[in-house]
């Protein structure tokens, strides 16, 4: 039997989930959970693996704890962090753990409060791998007392939101000057990217529902997001960073290049054409072919189909 694997898309839906008190939220896309002997049964011992679309950085101070990833246990412990990108699965058992603390944060959380280049002075935020390092005791320090003004600010009655979005930025920068020494994934071009390859995927099957006649809906970058549940910006930029291209060029690329093989090698009519890849009319699919080829639909028809003749095509 399949398991269940759940889909948190909000910090709410974790509080609801895991029975997180509402006073540990300092807003509904920043979370700072301590975590101790009191309550780590209930934070870290859910019986199934989740799939988030927020940031996670898990810190243990003192214990051990496995994250479970296909069917693979990874070891965490003391004195390390342990970090996880949007739209990755997360799935944490407890060996034992004295203190430890559990930041999650959204793309909308570090797009309003955080620098607007934060991804390019933190590039790890786009990794598609687990971040892992053990740190030595001196930094340790370091990051538990910057976590430590964090939660202070958190448990105050009107939170300065701007100055916890700096005290992440610190700490960021820190834990960026840890992994410093490690490869960076997000720096490698041919990394083999779960997102990518999972957006090529959802590509190709659209435009095959789209040549079968099926109509499907139109979608755009916000819908091949929704497809992995991360939010639209976040999805964007690692597909921009791994390809060097947006998820619009790759939808339009598709797109045009699926119109140019059904003017060149079908006999298929410009108006069946037009209404296969759901444009209004005629004459928007030729504005939007003449801008993307210099050559409306017929035109390059004509010039560019080898076979016209013999497939006797009605315009």
């Amino acid at each position: 039997m399949e398991t269940k694997i759940e889909m948190l898309k909000t910090l709410a839906e974790v509080r609801n989930w895991f029975g997180i008190s509402c006073t540990e939220f300092a807003c509904e896309d920043f979370m700072l959970q301590e975590i101790d002997t009191l309550n780590q049964n209930k934070l870290l011992k859910a019986s199934n693996s989740y799939k988030a679309n927020f940031f996670t950085i898990f810190i243990i101070y003192e214990g051990s704890a496995t994250h479970l990833y296909n069917n693979k246990e990874m070891k965490l412990e003391s004195s390390s962090i342990f970090i996880t990108t949007p739209g990755y699965f997360r799935n944490y058992k407890i060996n034992h753990i004295s203190k430890a603390y559990f930041i999650c944060f959204t793309e909308n959380f570090i797009a309003n409060y955080c620098i607007p280049d934060i991804y390019k002075k933190f590039p790890f935020l786009l990794s598609d791998s687990f971040m892992y390092t053990i740190v030595d005791f001196q930094n340790y320090q370091i990051v538990k007392s910057n976590i430590d003004q964090i939660k202070q600010e958190t448990k105050k009655e009107y939170q300065d939101m701007i100055l916890i979005g700096n005290m992440l930025e610190f700490l960021l920068i820190k834990i960026s000057e840890l992994f410093h020494n490690q490869s960076n994934p997000i720096l490698d071009k041919n990394i083999n990217s779960t997102v990518v390859n999972r957006f090529y995927q959802d590509l190709d099957k659209h435009f095959d529902e789209v040549l079968d006649g099926k109509k499907p809906k139109q979608l755009k970058a916000g819908d091949f997001a929704a497809l992995q549940f991360l939010n639209e910006d976040y999805f964007c930029r690692m597909i921009k960073v791994k390809t060097g291209r947006t998820p619009n060029t790759w939808i339009n690329s598709r797109l045009l290049a699926e119109a140019k093989t059904s003017l060149t090698e079908t006999p298929t009519s410009i108006t069946e054409i037009c209404s296969l890849f759901q444009f209004t009319d005629n004459r928007s699919f030729s504005r939007y072919f003449k801008k993307q080829t210099t050559m409306t639909p017929s035109e390059y028809r004509k010039n560019l189909q080898p076979i016209t003749k013999s497939l006797n095509i009605i315009n």
